[in-house]
């Protein structure tokens, strides 16, 4: 039988594996990989909080709308012409519950209600601000509007 020969100088003699040095700048080089990879992990995990709130907070502004679409102008205090939506105004805002009946804190639901332009007594225009201070940068205030009718 003939001798091995080494791969890079072609000279008889043992064939190895891969070299400590080798060895060593790989592992660099995968725990480098590695440490980026776990700082995405936390910059997504944020943004997956921020987007979950911004959410809750659109979510909050629909249903306070629906709620109070079905209110009836004459006999209702939440529908009547007033409201502000930069303070806590008397019939005009709630502090939402989850569903153990329990406050959110942190999250406030404002909503101004002003008389349509028209003139129209029958047609009002609702704005519905969720205040959510849980939220990251974008969804931290959610505001909607809509047109609300007196059936």
């Amino acid at each position: 039988m003939s001798p091995s020969t080494n791969r890079r100088t072609g000279a008889p003699g043992r064939e190895g594996g891969f070299t400590l040095i080798e060895v060593m700048i790989c592992t660099l080089i995968l725990t480098t990989g590695m440490l980026g990879i776990a700082g995405l992990l936390g910059v997504t995990t944020q943004m997956h909080q921020g987007a979950r709130e911004a959410a809750r907070s659109t979510r909050l502004a629909q249903e306070k709308i629906d709620e109070l679409m079905k209110l009836d102008f004459d006999t209702a205090a939440a529908v009547a012409v007033g409201g502000n939506l930069g303070a806590n105004a008397a019939s005009y805002f709630e502090v939402p519950t989850d569903s153990n009946g329990a406050a959110l804190q942190g999250i406030t639901v404002r909503w101004l209600v002003a008389a349509h332009g028209s003139g129209n007594a029958d047609l009002r225009t609702l704005t519905v601000r969720v205040v959510n201070l849980r939220a990251q940068t974008y969804g931290r205030q959610v505001e909607l509007s809509t047109i609300i009718r007196q059936w």
